[in-house]
């Protein structure tokens, strides 16, 4: 099918021309077909295979597209009918069969898995050269799929056929003309459930119904165009020389703009220069603050000053010595006098004392006098009580020991304060110091003693206290100096800060220079450079240049015969279809020949272009179209899918009708009417039909549609299941399902009793699926009949009577009517009654001790149904 469809699609390239790029890239395919098959679209699988086949072999491919070489329709309209199929060893087949197929009617019986499809591949390899499920399934090599599958051989069917002179003759591979022949019941069902699918799913309906899936799935396999994932559009040198001549324009660009970077520093080294000090440039600012080699810079100095150390201060006062004397004489005036008045009151002081003991000793005896150890109870005075009472006035002689406490102790701390700023003296005046002599050593405690040494005159008749003065006030004035030496230290350590900010300012000024000239550098090097350092690219570049021009054709050429394809393929459906709607309408009416007239098709309209739905509308109102997949069953679309498919047929002239195991494509409903279509009108009179069925059931109804004389013509075939052997098994001499036809056989193996029972089923068939329908078309087809019950079946000799009534009457309308009226009568008998009759009913029904049948009344009978049978066919 792919192959086929494919070289149909190359001839259009002609009819309506195209580039000689294009028809290239059209051959490539070609040559590569069965290696580009089975690639699809993903990771790119089938445009990278292009392109490596494209760029190998570019400049050899031909632009010339080669006609289809096969038979014309006309060439293969000579063939009428096929004859004969030699087939094996082939798929099912392990050895070679002879299948004898020349008559107008071939009917092939086998269950499912007896060979019918290997049969049936048979034809199909046989007359269009190729079998469409082989590609379904990816078989790159068909023999692979075609050879017999238990043993690996392999041999071409040969199929022979009659010409108009009624020769035998070869039939020749015409795909154009005998695909048309096959009608296959998994496109019937695809095209049925197609409904479910989506809207725009559903253009895909006349695709699926003639089989063009997987040329459909090669046509979408391609990318619509080969981009730079695939193939070099630029050259690679070129594009690298591309990105080195951007990056060269863009070092230009920057090289203005470090121009005008290099302005804008000068200005703002200027600014700078002219914040420091007025009419200072730039050049000398830099000297003040940061110096050369030989000159420390401002910074440097002020650095250095701010690092030499300040002596610490020692915080001496000459009124805080003074304060210091006067608290001392102060608190050695009030000692004194209060020791004298402790003094005084010596006696009451030991008498404090000795309360006070007394009153310690209340812990460790409370119940003895501490003295005696005369119990409490038992002494006139209570020794506790009374030195509590008399330690309660002796308490003004506790205030006076506590002053005399405190007194001494502010003494002490001033001692020890005065011997502290003799140390801090001695510490800052170290030499030729008389204070030296009057430090208080460590370990020891500055006293009274001491403190009197103070005063008393030194050999220049000076006393300590007085070298003491004058060095606390010699020390507060060297203070003074500290203080005025860390004010000025302030103020150096500001005006370093402000010295160190421009330094850095300087710094960044200094840095951004120095980048932008060397970015200026760099550039002019790259620019004045560029040529020389890239001369073997530009070289290689443009000896890529063909290259890359070969390969803009190939993705050009590329591109447009996807979109020729493409519009190739979505053209396929009208092409099949054109001028078909009459036919359809025809047909699927004659298929539901049984419905009512308001349910029969006026007109068709069929689903030609992306998102046409098909359509369709009916007698009753014929200017109204309807959704067909929406308002049919699906019973009803497979006939529209069937009356499609036969119409096409029809319209091409295929001479042969070739149906693979349509039974479970039809529903019940419509096989009588698709069956009287096929062999009782005349839209198929002049064609041959092979038709494969797994139903008993539908292979017996055919044939008893058919009149004898025509099932004796036709050949009747069945499909056995295996035994033993993988081998296809078939009878090419299976009994007939025709009654008649039976009946006879039996009776001339003079098997009297098996002929009447044949008779007997012969005879209900003829009346209800011939007589009737014939009461029908002439007469009055209303029959009065009896039933025994509501759930009985209609008796045969009712029926009879009532249907030979019927056409006995004077206006019944078949002026030829006597040809089915007297055999009729015959059988029946004239009074009502016949030993024929009698006969049918026992040679039914099962009666021992029996008489013989009398074989001349039985072959009479046997002749009568044969006259109607020929009468009604």
């Amino acid at each position: 099918m792919i192959w086929d469809e494919y070289h149909r699609f190359l001839q259009t390239l002609d009819i309506e021309p195209v580039s000689a790029d294009v028809r290239k890239i059209a051959n490539l395919v070609l040559n590569n077909l069965d290696a580009l098959i089975p690639l699809s679209t993903a990771q790119g699988q089938r445009v990278k295979k292009i392109v490596e086949l494209a760029q190998a072999n570019w400049d050899t491919l031909s632009n010339d597209i080669l006609p289809i070489v096969e038979e014309t329709t006309e060439e293969a309209d000579t063939v009428s009918r096929l004859c004969k199929l030699t087939v094996g060893p082939f798929r099912g087949f392990a050895r070679q069969e002879v299948f004898d197929l020349n008559s107008k009617l071939v009917l092939v019986y086998g269950p499912n898995g007896t060979g019918k499809t290997s049969f049936c591949e048979a034809l199909e390899y046989g007359l269009l050269g190729n079998v469409a499920e082989a590609e379904s399934r990816r078989f790159r090599d068909q023999r692979e799929y075609l050879k017999y599958a238990h043993g690996g051989s392999f041999e071409e069917p040969i199929l022979l056929g009659l010409n108009e002179n009624d020769e035998v003759v070869p039939v020749r591979v015409n795909e154009v003309l005998y695909r048309f022949g096959f009608i296959e019941k998994n496109r019937i069902e695809s095209f049925s459930r197609i409904a479910a699918q989506t809207p725009a799913r559903q253009t895909e309906l006349i695709s699926t119904l003639f089989g063009l899936e997987s040329f459909n799935e090669f046509v979408h396999n391609f990318t619509t165009e080969i981009d730079s994932r695939y193939i070099d559009l630029e050259g690679i040198n070129t594009k690298l020389l591309i990105e080195k001549r951007q990056a060269l324009a863009g070092t230009k660009e920057q090289l203005k703009s470090n121009g005008e970077e290099l302005k804008r520093i000068e200005v703002d080294e200027q600014a700078l220069s002219t914040k420091y000090a007025e009419g200072k440039s730039f050049v000398q600012m830099v000297a003040d603050l940061n110096g050369d080699t030989e000159n420390p810079g401002l910074i440097q100095r002020v650095e250095a000053e701010l690092q030499q150390p300040i002596a610490a201060k020692s915080n001496l006062t000459a009124s805080a010595l003074n304060s210091l004397e006067l608290t001392m004489q102060a608190n050695l005036k009030e000692l004194t006098e209060k020791q004298q008045d402790l003094a005084s009151s010596s006696q009451e002081v030991s008498f404090k004392h000795l309360f006070e003991a007394v009153t310690q000793l209340r812990s460790s005896s409370p119940e003895y006098c501490p003295a005696c150890k005369t119990p409490l109870s038992q002494v006139m005075v209570n020794p506790y009580a009374y030195a509590d009472e008399e330690l309660a006035k002796l308490q003004h002689l506790a205030i006076l020991e506590q002053v005399i406490q405190q007194l001494n102790t502010k003494i002490h701390q001033t001692l020890i304060e005065v011997s502290r700023l003799v140390a801090i003296c001695c510490q800052y005046f170290p030499t030729s110091n008389p204070l030296i002599d009057f430090q208080v050593s460590e370990g020891t405690i500055a006293n009274l003693e001491w403190w009197n040494t103070l005063y008393e005159p030194l050999e220049d008749t000076s006393t300590p206290w007085q070298n003491l003065e004058v060095q606390v006030k010699q020390l507060e004035e060297m203070d003074k100096g500290i203080e005025q030496t860390q004010l000025q230290r302030t103020t150096k350590q500001t005006e370093l800060s402000r010295l160190r900010e421009f330094s850095n300012e300087i710094l960044r000024l200094q840095t951004r220079r120095t980048t932008v000239e060397a970015a200026i550098t760099a550039a002019n090097l790259a620019i004045d450079t560029f040529d020389t350092e890239n001369a073997q690219l530009i070289a290689d570049a443009e000896s890529e240049k063909a290259s890359v021009v070969k390969n803009w054709l190939i993705a050009s050429a590329y591109a447009n015969f996807v979109d020729q394809l493409n519009q190739y393929k979505n053209c396929l459906p009208a092409n099949l279809v054109t001028d078909l709607g009459e036919s359809v309408v025809t047909l699927y009416n004659a298929f539901n020949r049984n419905d009512a007239e308001i349910e029969k098709l006026a007109a068709v309209r069929l689903p030609l272009e992306q998102n046409q739905r098909l359509e369709i509308s009916y007698t009753g109102g014929p200017e109204v179209f309807l959704d067909a997949l929406h308002i049919l069953s699906e019973g009803h679309i497979r006939c529209i899918g069937l009356a499609i498919l036969l119409a096409k047929n029809l319209k091409v002239g295929c001479p042969f009708i070739i149906f693979d195991d349509p039974v479970n494509a039809i529903d019940g409903d419509h096989k009588e009417g698709i069956r009287k279509s096929l062999f009782e009108d005349n839209y198929f009179a002049d064609k041959q039909i092979i038709l494969t069925s797994h139903g008993e059931e539908f292979f017996k109804d055919i044939q008893n549609l058919l009149t004898a004389d025509q099932v004796t013509q036709s050949r009747t075939l069945a499909f056995l299941p295996k035994l033993g052997e993988q081998h296809v098994r078939v009878d090419f001499n299976c009994a007939p399902r025709n009654y008649i036809v039976s009946a006879r056989a039996h009776f001339d193996r003079n098997e009297i009793r098996d002929a009447l029972g044949k008779s007997r089923q012969a005879l209900e068939s003829l009346t209800k699926n011939k007589m009737w329908p014939y009461v029908n078309r002439y007469g009055d087809g209303n029959l009065s009949i009896k039933m025994r019950s509501s759930k009985s079946e209609i008796e045969l000799r009712n029926l009879t009577e009532q249907l030979k009534s019927k056409i006995d009457k004077a206006e019944f309308t078949d002026p030829d009517k006597n040809r089915v009226l007297a055999p009729t009568e015959a059988l029946l008998g004239l009074n009502g009654d016949s030993r024929e009759w009698r006969y049918l009913n026992k040679g039914t029904h099962d009666e021992t001790d029996r008489a013989e049948f009398d074989r001349h009344t039985v072959g009479g009978m046997l002749t009568y149904l044969e006259q109607i049978d020929a009468a009604l066919g």
